[in-house]
Parts: structure tokens; sequence; C-alpha cells
């Protein structure tokens, strides 16, 4: 194929190279177009799987919400803009060309260490911008995995998979539900076994979404409902706890925060009573959780409440102002003065932009870049007083908080599509060990990840035919200019589990009964069922959807081969 036609102005169009691909499209440039247009070609799996896509598609066109407040100006979400045809029959769509192997995702932003406390404010609040433009027309994403939640160099956030949301058609009234699965980010009220793909979501279910992401960065990386574990048993699974109601900061006896997480506290009380509804009231009551406008309204007051405060240079090894207001680690330990209660900038690092937007163009760059952020916010004016921090403790806490959010991310320049599976770190490995890390590796990523897979290879292929535990999924990179960002973060992931799980080893999902292009790990060793493949991940203190059992098959036969568990 050389050329689509698009569907309202009848023109043609040259496709160009591949920008991007998953298991069920692949994202192309479009030719004498410019360069702000991309085009989504759905495979030809996906268009007999989803036989409403046109339909939808088409509605997403005629009733847009305000994705572009500026028409020269960048996007809040990559919404379709007109459908395409090949050969007169409908295949995909054209949007906003996002440029995505720059990007970082917001998991990456909210549990990075160097992330001052100015970007997770600033991201806070474009987050609850973007998703108050969704809901003001009428749409709700219910999609938010990781990859599809990008953060650039000002702060900007952009949201993709956008034609996975659930839309209305403003003439027919159809609405199209949302096409998303169980996992982390799924509601309480969604935790059914039956298809999310048929349940009508309203805009509570992504308030829900929406304040985990927000806990996240306004909290270090503090997970909800992850915490210390002081109840019977051993501590239930997320969104067990989440369907119970059970927040880590609620006061409940049997779970409280990671020792080292900061307190609530040093949010603004509205934000905490925010947090409680969306958590707590609203496990009982989903309509009890504050629509985005309002958690909107509470980070712009943040935002303008915060002021530049002169550099400790005791307070950090890194970058400065990484750590709210009024957290400090050393609060249950430690004696004497308490020190300024300053929130740091690097002034030097921040290039002069005006304000805070809702869409960029340019990621945010990597800790260890010279670029910075945006200096057009402020840090709080008021904080409690806090004692002198030195280096070695805040390495320390920061080594602490990262374990609570299931393993430090070894490369800081993580790009989308990047985190490690969440896992408990305090569960024992594997006894067994199957292949170690080479001693010499590669310098570049992608030759190392090839080169452990060559590796792992005999491995793997003795557990041909039989369930295995899968513990991490990551797209592979395309031929890009990004791929080695992102191969680096899945080398860094692979490696975080395998310290955690010695036994586990690496594979290619084209070698194997996948759909897509994935690098996979798994651990080495077979299963005579899913159910105990499930069991093991279970015992092993996983979340559901990171790790579940696949039957690995040279067959080719995808559909019924991983059992996920809920």
């Amino acid at each position: 194929m050389t050329e689509f036609v698009c569907r309202r102005t009848g023109q043609a169009y040259e496709v160009g190279e591949q920008l991007d691909q998953d298991g069920h499209a692949v994202v192309r440039a479009v030719v004498s177009a410019g360069p702000d247009l991309a085009l989504k070609l759905y495979l030809p799996a996906t268009l007999r799987r989803r036989p409403d896509l046109e339909a939808r598609i088409k509605a997403m066109i005629a009733n847009p919400p305000a994705y572009r407040p500026d028409p020269s100006g960048p996007v809040i979400c990559a919404w379709p803009e007109d459908a395409a045809y090949v050969s007169g029959q409908f295949a995909g769509f054209v949007m906003p060309r996002v440029d995505t192997d720059k990007a970082v995702t917001i998991h990456d932003v909210s549990t990075r260490h160097a992330t001052t406390w100015h970007e997770r404010v600033a991201v806070a609040e474009n987050l609850a911008r973007a998703v108050t433009v969704l809901h003001d027309g009428d749409v709700v994403s219910g999609d938010f995995r990781e990859w599809n939640l990008l953060v650039w160099s000002d702060c900007r956030v952009t949201l993709l998979g956008c034609d996975r949301m659930q839309i209305v058609d403003p003439e027919s009234k159809r609405r199209f539900p949302c096409v998303a699965g169980r996992d982390a980010c799924t509601p309480p009220e969604l935790q059914l076994p039956a298809s999310l793909s048929s349940t009508f979501r309203t805009s509570s279910s992504d308030i829900f979404t929406l304040a985990l992401h927000l806990h996240l960065l306004l909290l270090h990386g503090a997970h909800p409902f992850r915490g210390r574990w002081e109840g019977r048993g051993n501590s239930p699974p997320e969104h067990v706890l989440a369907q119970e109601a059970l927040w880590s900061y609620a006061g409940d006896r049997r779970l409280a925060p990671l020792p080292g997480a900061p307190p609530l506290t040093v949010l603004p009380a509205t934000l905490q009573q925010y947090f409680r509804a969306a958590f707590v009231d609203g496990a009982r009551n989903p309509d009890a959780r504050p629509p985005a406008q309002d958690w909107l309204t509470e980070l712009v007051r943040l935002r303008e409440s915060l002021v530049a405060c002169p550099v400790d240079p005791a307070r950090s090894p890194s970058r400065p102002g990484s750590t709210p207001p009024g957290d400090n680690p050393e609060r249950a330990s430690s004696s004497g003065p308490a020190a300024a209660a300053a929130v740091p900038i690097d002034a030097a690092a921040l290039p002069a932009r005006p304000g805070l937007g809702v869409a960029g163009s340019r990621p945010m760059p990597p800790a260890r870049s010279n670029q910075g952020m945006p200096s057009g916010t402020r840090r709080l004016e008021s904080t409690p007083p806090r004692r002198t921090r030195s280096a070695l403790r805040l390495a320390a806490w920061a080594a602490t908080t990262a374990v609570a959010i299931g393993g430090a991310l070894a490369v800081s320049t993580a790009a989308r599509r990047s985190a490690p599976p969440l896992t408990d770190p305090a569960v024992s490995a594997q006894t067994h060990t199957t292949s170690t890390t080479p001693l010499s590796r590669p310098d570049d990523p992608t030759a190392a990840l090839e080169q452990i897979r060559t590796q792992d290879a005999p491995a793997v292929e003795g557990l041909a035919e039989s369930w295995v535990a899968q513990l991490s999924t990551r797209p592979a990179a395309p031929q890009s200019t990004g791929r080695t960002v992102a191969d680096a973060a899945i080398l860094a992931g692979h490696d975080t589990l395998r310290k955690q799980h010695p036994g586990a080893v690496l594979l290619k999902s084209t070698d194997w009964n996948y759909d897509g292009q994935f690098w996979i790990t798994i651990m080495n060793e077979r299963f005579p069922t899913a159910e105990e493949a499930n069991t093991w991940c279970q015992t092993h203190r996983f979340a559901p959807q990171d790790c579940f059992a696949k039957k690995l098959s040279h067959t080719g036969v995808i559909e019924g081969s991983a059992r996920y568990r809920r």
C-alpha cells in the first residue's frame, strides 16, 4: 500500500515511514501533509475483531473535545481528525503526530527520584487539565496504561489511545464503550469477572485512576494501595485493598504507608480530602469522587502558591527540590535544630518558557540531562520546618522509596512503556538459577537484549508447550531515533526482575505464540496448569496485571494461551 484517501476531503496522501506499532495497529508518517500528521492503520485482524471501528472513528471526528486549544499549538490528545480508506475500504484514521520517541511517561516522572517538586505539581496539573477537557466533551478515557500518558520537557501532558475511549455519536446517540481490560488502574466498581469492553462507564471511574496517578506524582511515587500490611495473613492484592477502601493513608491499622513515604500533610488539606473521597468514600459510592475540574482547580491553586527558595547544597546529591515541602524522612529518628523549610529550584537549568501549557512537542529530559523544566511556577511560601538532610541519608531515603514502588529504575532516561512491573521485593527470589547475566555486556542496550535472549534461548525452549509465569511484557521499540532509550529501559526492567527472581529469563514474542512484538520476561519453571502458574504469581505477590499464566507454544495458537488473574 502506497497511499490512502481521507474521507472528508477526498484527498489522497502517500504513506510514509513507520513510527510505531502494537498488536492492533501500525502508525505511519503521512507524506506531503506536513510533519504534524500521522496515520494509524489497523491490522486486518483488528478490523475483523472490532467491526464497529469505522462508526466509532466517524463519531469521534464529528464530536471532538477541545483537544487542540490553540489551532497552531500542541494537542492534549491524539484525537482522530479524518478517516482513512484504502481501495475504498476503511483502514484507520489520521491524527496529530506525536513524537513519542522522545517522551517519558507519567509513571517515569512519578517514580524518578530526580523529578523536582516543581515538576510533579506542574505535571499533575496538566494531567488533571487533560482529563477535564475529555469529560467536558462527554468522553471517558478508561485506558490509563502508562505508555498512553506522555510528558514533555515543559511539563505538558499528551494522552494517546483515543480510539479506545468511550464516546457518544452526536447524531445517533449511540455510545461506544471503552476498550480496556482490568489493570492496576481499574476502579473497584469495574473489577468484575465480565469483560469490561461492554461496560458503559461514568466519568467517576476516570477519577479513581486520575487520583492514583496524582497520588504517585505528589507523594513521590507512594502508591495508594501499597504499604506496610499489619493485618492477618498476607497482604491482599492492590485491587482487593482498593475494593475494601484500604487506602494506605486512611488511618486503618491494617495498612500503613511504607517507611520513608512522605506524610500526607505535605499536601494542602483540600487535596488530602480529595484523595480520601476518591479512595475511601469512592470505593462505596463512586459519585463521591471529586470531578476532574475540582482537582484541576486545587492543583492550580497549589502551583500558584509555589515560590522559589535558595538552594541548600546539603539537601540533595543530584537535583534539588526533588521532594515535597514538609517531607522529612528523618522525622522519626533524627534530632537537632530545624533547618529552613525551602524547596529549591535549579534556576540555572531552567529554560525561559512562558507559563504552563496543556500539551507539547518536546520531551521532559532525562534526569542527567542539562536541559531543565519551565520556570513559570513558584514554590510553596510556607512549609513545616525540616532538618538538614545529608546526601547519604537522602540516598537511603530514595532507595527506600524506590523499593516501595517495586524496584529501583536503573535507567533515568526511561522512555514510554519503560517501567518494570510492580512487585513486592520483600518476597524471596527463586532458589534455582537458569542462567546468569553476561559478565561482559554490549554498551548498546539493543545488543544487550539480544545477547540475553540468545543466552536464555535454550532454557526458554525447554518450556515449550507448558504453562509458565509471565512477569513482564514490554513493547519492542521500532527502528527509530528513540529505540536506544526505550531498549535501555526494557533492559533495566528485566535486570530488576532478574535480581529479585534469579530464575527469570528473557524471550522475544516473535519466537512464540504472541500477537505483536514484545520483550517478555518469564520464570524458568514449568507448571502443569494455568492455575498453578497464577498461584506462583500470587504467592510472590505480583500485581494481577503484572504476572499471569502463559502457555508457550510454537504452534501459533494465541487465543486462550494466557490466563489472567483477577
